[in-house]
């Protein structure tokens, strides 16, 4: 009969990094970055630490790699959508209610929470936010030249619109009782009022 340790072995290495930011999620969540180990990382992965040093030189390397992780599943979408030519306010919908999901409730709420603490991570982020304001920019800016919209300046619009949006996200990931579908109607038709004015 085959051990477990023994289907850990064939999985492919990708799906062995999934498992390891998994088990890391976990650990920083309930610990802080600071105080989880290695050692944490690899109990909660159930995979060797060789296997885990295989992937990954540090606990930072963890760290940033959950980052990206997150990164990627909160604004793979939002991107998508822009670089398809789709409107900004409807992409812009899309993408924030589908991100409260993504986010994994209580446990990325505490990742968030580290990232905005470890350095590194803050300046992925703010490469992350520089990214989806240009991209905003750009579908602003080709809105105004179809007339859609009224031509103002696209990144102050992009600054307040990604404002908007993550305030909502934020309300929504520490408030259970927060309806981020309704307020989210509100908040885009404040937004296409006055883009349109």
């Amino acid at each position: 009969m085959e051990t477990p340790r023994a289907r850990t072995r064939r999985r492919p290495p990708e799906e062995r990094r999934a498992q390891i930011l998994e088990a890391a999620l976990h650990c920083f969540a309930s610990k802080g970055f600071h105080a989880a180990t290695m050692d944490d990382v690899v109990r909660a992965s159930g995979l060797s630490k060789g296997s885990l040093y295989w992937h990954f030189k540090s606990k930072e390397d963890v760290f940033l790699a959950l980052f990206d992780a997150f990164a990627n599943a909160s604004f793979h979408e939002w991107n998508a959508q822009i670089a398809a030519g789709c409107p900004t306010l409807e992409a812009l919908e899309r993408a924030t209610l589908g991100k409260l999901d993504q986010l994994g409730g209580e446990q990325g709420l505490s990742a968030w929470v580290g990232f905005f603490a470890h350095p590194l991570a803050r300046e992925r982020l703010a490469a992350v936010y520089r990214q989806v304001r240009a991209g905003l920019e750009a579908s602003l800016a080709r809105e105004m030249d179809a007339g859609r919209i009224r031509r103002r300046p696209p990144d102050e619009l992009a600054a307040s619109i990604t404002a908007a949006g993550e305030g909502l996200l934020l309300q929504a990931m520490v408030d259970p009782g927060f309806d981020l579908h309704r307020h989210w109607a509100a908040t885009r038709a404040l937004i296409q009022r006055g883009l349109e004015s």
